[in-house]
C-alpha cells in the first residue's frame, strides 16, 4: 500500500478518534479547540495566555451518586496536589443536569492560580469539566468559562 492510500485511512481514523467524545463539548469565544491533540476521548480547548479547559467522561462504575463522587473528587485534589479549596457550589448545564463545582487556588511561585472542576454524574458516566491558568487570566475569561460549563451536554 503506497502512502498516498494511507493517508485517507489515518485522516479518518483521526476524525474518529476526535468524534469519540460521549458529549458535546461547548468551545467559548476566544479559545481554540485542541481536539487533534488529544485522544482517548478527551477534549481540551485553551487561550492564548494559557487558561484551559479539558473534559473527561468516566463509566460510572461502581455506581454512585454525584454526592459520593464529588466528595471523591474534592478529597483527591487537596490531597494529593495541595489545592486549597476556596468555594462549592451547583452547577447546572442548560439540559438541567444538576452537578458539583469546585474552586481550587494554588501558588506556583509568587503567582496565583486557580483551578474549577464541575462534575456531573448520569446513571451512565460521571464527566470532570476543568478550567485552570493563572488566577488574572481565569478572572478574564470568568464568563466564558461560565457559558463552557452551562452549554456543556452529555449524551445519551
Amino acid at each position: 500500500m503506497s502512502s498516498r492510500s494511507i493517508l485517507p485511512i489515518l485522516l479518518l481514523a483521526a476524525l474518529a478518534v476526535g468524534c469519540g467524545h460521549p458529549f458535546y463539548p461547548a468551545t467559548p469565544k476566544g479559545f481554540v479547540d485542541m481536539g487533534t491533540i488529544y485522544r482517548d476521548g478527551e477534549y481540551r480547548a485553551m487561550t492564548a495566555d494559557g487558561v484551559v479547559l479539558g473534559i473527561r467522561a468516566y463509566d460510572n462504575e461502581p455506581k454512585g451518586e454525584l454526592a459520593f463522587w464529588a466528595r471523591a473528587l474534592e478529597r483527591r485534589v487537596r490531597d494529593m496536589g495541595g489545592y486549597a479549596l476556596l468555594e462549592k457550589r451547583q452547577a447546572k448545564n442548560r439540559g438541567g443536569l444538576v452537578g458539583a463545582q469546585y474552586r481550587f487556588g494554588h501558588d506556583e511561585g509568587k503567582t496565583p492560580h486557580l483551578y474549577i472542576i464541575t462534575l456531573f454524574v448520569t446513571d451512565e458516566r460521571i464527566y470532570v469539566l476543568e478550567a485552570g491558568g493563572t488566577k488574572s487570566e481565569m478572572d478574564r475569561q470568568a464568563a466564558q468559562i461560565d457559558w463552557a460549563i452551562a452549554n456543556f451536554m452529555h449524551k445519551s
